[in-house]
């Protein structure tokens, strides 16, 4: 009987890390600094933009926008963020 219960709550332990080491390993796997990970540009990164990461691509921006980085939501393809150099026409959103 305990090792059955012993086997039982290590699986319920193992189910909820297991799901947590999978988003982890998503955010770290598109090698975006820490910097790049701060989506609401608070100058900080907490762990829940960090653990958001996994959900986040990086392409070069649509329209004619030279030069700039558009970060978007795997989901339904819509901008979180757009990174321009200096000078470049348009701002950073959100």
């Amino acid at each position: 009987m305990r090792k059955t219960l012993f086997g039982l709550t290590c699986a319920i332990v193992a189910l909820p890390l297991t799901y947590l080491a999978f988003i982890v390993f998503g955010a770290l796997e598109h090698g975006y600094r820490w910097s790049e990970m701060d989506w609401d540009a608070d100058g900080k990164t907490t762990l829940s933009e960090f653990l958001a990461a996994a959900d986040v691509g990086k392409r070069e921006a649509i329209s004619g926008l030279k030069g700039c980085i558009e970060y978007y939501a795997y989901k339904d393809g819509m901008p979180v963020r757009i990174d321009c150099p200096m000078g470049s026409a348009r701002p950073k959103t959100h």
